[in-house]
């Protein structure tokens, strides 16, 4: 009796380190073109990656998108449903976590969520599309993330919140600023 060929095992484990993910960049790749992986169970990490060239003040965080944005924000997971535990806004991307009951919730928080950060910017700037460019506004589609595990939910939220401490300019950003944190490091950052 003839085993499972190599071949066969690579088709098998090559979308296991990317099971739980997708947008964003993945897209690019031949693995992220599924269906969206969304759990009503575990909390969904999400980022939407904007271009900073079609934003207003050149950052989310300038003074005509933050409360926008946070508005939207409140608006959007109220009316779908969607439970927000944490949020960052940075300059060119947001980062969420969320939870939900029904899959259609994230489904339509997404869409509308985006579509009317988009929107709004537009109508608040006056800007046209630019239909040589060519540029979306938004840089790719939401990335988002099944957290699965205490372990895994508690490095999301500390990441999150050290984006946020970057965002405020409390922390220097740090290419290797996770490597060797100890937990004492991490609780300066929540306070």
């Amino acid at each position: 009796m003839m085993g499972i060929g190599s071949r066969q095992q690579s088709l098998f484990s090559s979308n296991s380190r990317h099971r739980y993910s997708y947008g964003g960049t993945l897209r690019n790749k031949k693995i992220g073109r599924g269906q969206r992986p969304l759990s009503t169970h575990e909390p969904i990490h999400v980022v939407f990656k904007i271009n900073k060239t079609r934003l207003p003040g050149k950052s989310l965080r300038s003074p005509i998108c933050f409360p926008l944005v946070q508005r939207l924000l409140k608006k959007y997971s109220t009316r779908f449903l969607v439970k927000v535990e944490q949020v960052s806004i940075q300059n060119d991307h947001l980062h969420l976590l969320l939870r939900a009951h029904r899959r259609c919730q994230f489904h339509h928080f997404f869409r509308v969520f985006a579509g009317q950060i988009a929107q709004q910017l537009k109508a608040m700037t006056g800007t046209k599309d630019d239909h040589e460019k060519k540029e979306s506004f938004w840089k790719y589609r939401p990335f988002s993330r099944v957290v699965r595990g205490y372990r895994a939910y508690e490095i999301v939220k500390n990441y999150i919140q050290l984006n946020k401490q970057e965002a405020l300019g409390k922390i220097s950003y740090q290419k290797n600023r996770l490597r060797g944190l100890s937990n004492s490091d991490w609780a300066i950052f929540w306070t």
